[in-house]
């Protein structure tokens, strides 16, 4: 399927590409250190699992996107949640090749702009500001591909995906696309408003949120080998993740959903 046109960038882009700028913003220091103490009294965030810099963080991004300390996520057995969040929604591939989040239905060549073969089961997983930011591998990958696809920015927080129609369509996105012990795989990172940038950790070549975003595709000519468990890339403010796998196993996953998991918590 031929990559989409690019889609008209506006506001939602605009004040994206702002926010990104100030949460780097280095100074004045006084009021970064009050901003990050009222996001932490906000989102009930405990520091003490995260590697928190000898004199604090410098930018409220080094904050928002900080690191796990060593250990405390133990990888689980099976396909393992890649992220902190809570399960939105999951299932089979219809036969018409749609998926259903939250009764709204996506067409899966739409949603990747790629002739995907064999997928059978998707989770759809998202990520509260309150959240660690760094997306984990949910299984041993060799990464063949990846594309950039851009579009709008609108807010992916479940009251928008419930009244909107075609948000993950819409809003731009990475597409990770390669092999797995499961088969075929697809991750998905998906771009929302006030997201500075979604950043894969294997490519600094490609990132979100440019101006004149233009739809691309990268092959590797030598697949990219990350171990499960290991970071995949990361966002700059709250957004969700979308995994297709060639078997059915996301559609039998026994947790409920809106179940909260974390990166390395076992889903099938």
């Amino acid at each position: 399927m031929p990559a989409p046109k690019p889609q008209k960038q506006n506001y939602r882009n605009f004040f994206s590409r702002m926010a990104g700028k100030l949460s780097n913003a280095k100074k004045p220091k006084w009021f970064i250190k009050g901003v990050i103490k009222l996001w932490k009294k906000r989102y009930k965030i405990d520091l003490l699992e995260y590697v928190v810099p000898p004199n604090g963080f410098k930018t409220f991004n080094s904050f928002f996107t900080r690191n796990l300390k060593e250990g405390s996520r133990p990888v689980g057995e099976g396909l393992v949640s890649p992220v902190d969040g809570f399960i939105f929604d999951f299932g089979k591939i219809s036969g018409d090749n749609k998926i259903y989040v939250k009764f709204k239905h996506y067409y899966v060549d739409d949603l990747i702009c790629d002739e995907y073969g064999d997928i059978a089961s998707y989770a759809v997983l998202y990520l509260s500001p309150a959240n660690y930011h760094r997306v984990h591998a949910s299984f041993d990958m060799e990464i063949t591909d990846i594309s950039y696809l851009p579009g709008t920015l609108r807010p992916v927080k479940p009251k928008v995906v419930y009244k909107k129609d075609r948000v993950y369509c819409r809003n731009e996105r990475i597409v990770i696309h390669g092999q797995s012990e499961f088969g075929n795989f697809y991750m998905i990172l998906v771009g929302a408003l006030f997201v500075g940038k979604t950043k894969l950790s294997f490519d600094s070549g490609l990132q979100t949120n440019i101006k004149k975003g233009v739809a691309s595709k990268r092959i590797y000519e030598n697949s990219i080998h990350i171990n499960k468990g290991e970071e995949v890339g990361y966002f700059e403010m709250g957004s969700s993740v979308i995994l297709f796998t060639s078997d059915d196993r996301l559609a039998n996953i026994k947790l409920p959903l809106n179940s909260p998991v974390r990166v390395g918590n076992r889903l099938a």
